[in-house]
């Protein structure tokens, strides 16, 4: 019986919000590895406001696409045939694959997934992802949160703003201020996260709200959004303030008519910094954050929220829900099921 292999290829590339429009369904046969590559059964798909940006015709945090390709995306999954023997049949592996039930990794990019105890496959794709390097680096390295400082987060409960709330309040920053788009989201980031204030920026003043939570002022931000809320961060910032420019979610739908920064000349003013980065820079340090990431979840620390959708057909609306600001966490695609050992 030949099974087909079911995925989602691009149909055309989006020029303002994404929607499932620009995807279409197809059902073609299991592609089969060539040397140096691995056949790989999709287990759980990350979807990332970043693929927004893999729709683009330009290369940005990625290769450019074009109508007609299998949508990219990150995948967790069990290898099912091999050209290496350090990769056999049955390993969990993670790299760069696609939107689709079965995919072939090349050997030079895959990942043997770690077999922690306490830590399922599940909470892999939060946890020990490129999104929590760049939660990692871009707050512990960029940033540099100090014992006496004020930190803000952006989009603070998505995957990557999640996980520098958690990492925020770990290093011991006097005042920790997390902003977000609903009040479920503020309640979690106070109660469950550790946030002393949590700003729904939907309902409120953002100007106002950060007068009232911050009143000494901003000396570190972690920006996930851009936009509005970044023009309001600058105008309260301290000397010598930090700013890590992780993300602007807010522009990956406007088709390039964003408009600029009105506030950037306080950087001068008050001698601060503001510097972008990419996860991308810091992969050959990913095992000192993960081990760092997995001491910390073993003390109960950190911990991992999806937002877990089940089957492949849910990615297309999946991906637009993020700018829609459905998902709590990481958003996760379960396209088969986890092997028994390594079910959440």
């Amino acid at each position: 019986m030949n099974t087909p292999n079911r995925l989602w290829r691009i149909a055309s590339q989006p020029t303002d919000a994404v929607s499932p429009r620009n995807f279409r369904w197809s059902e073609e046969p299991i592609p089969q590895p060539r040397e140096g590559e691995l056949l790989v059964r999709v287990v759980y798909l990350s979807i990332d406001p970043v693929q927004r940006y893999w729709l683009s015709p330009d290369a940005t945090f990625g290769p450019p696409t074009q109508a007609g390709m299998p949508m990219p995306g990150r995948v967790w999954g069990v290898v099912e045939q091999s050209t290496s023997l350090a990769f056999p049949p049955g390993m969990l592996v993670a790299g760069p694959g696609a939107w689709a039930e079965r995919c072939t990794l090349p050997l030079a990019m895959v990942e043997p997934v770690p077999a922690w105890p306490g830590v399922p496959l599940l909470a892999h794709t939060s946890l020990f992802c490129m999104q929590a390097l760049t939660a990692y680096f871009g707050l512990l390295e960029i940033a540099r949160p100090r014992p006496t400082d004020t930190v803000v987060v952006s989009a603070a409960a998505g995957a990557v703003g999640s996980l520098v709330v958690q990492m925020a309040r770990i290093s011991g920053c006097a005042r920790l201020v997390a902003i977000a788009g609903s009040e479920e989201k503020c309640r979690w980031l106070r109660e469950q996260l550790g946030a002393d204030a949590a700003i729904n920026y939907k309902t409120s003043d953002i100007g106002a709200a950060l007068d009232a939570a911050c009143p000494g002022g901003i000396d570190v931000y972690y920006d996930n959004v851009g936009g509005e809320t970044l023009d309001a961060v600058l105008a309260r910032i301290n000397a010598h303030a930090r700013i890590a420019c992780g993300g602007f979610i807010s522009h990956y739908n406007d088709g390039g008519h964003s408009q600029g920064i009105r506030n950037f000349q306080m950087l001068a003013l008050k001698q601060a910094r503001a510097e972008g980065f990419s996860c991308f820079d810091y992969v050959a340090r990913a095992e000192e954050a993960f081990s760092n990431i997995r001491r910390w979840h073993e003390q109960g620390r950190i911990t991992s929220r999806t937002h877990l959708l089940k089957g492949l057909g849910q990615a297309p609306a999946a991906l637009a829900g993020i700018f829609a600001g459905s998902n709590i966490g990481k958003t996760v695609i379960e396209v088969s099921p986890p092997p028994v050992e390594n079910a959440a």
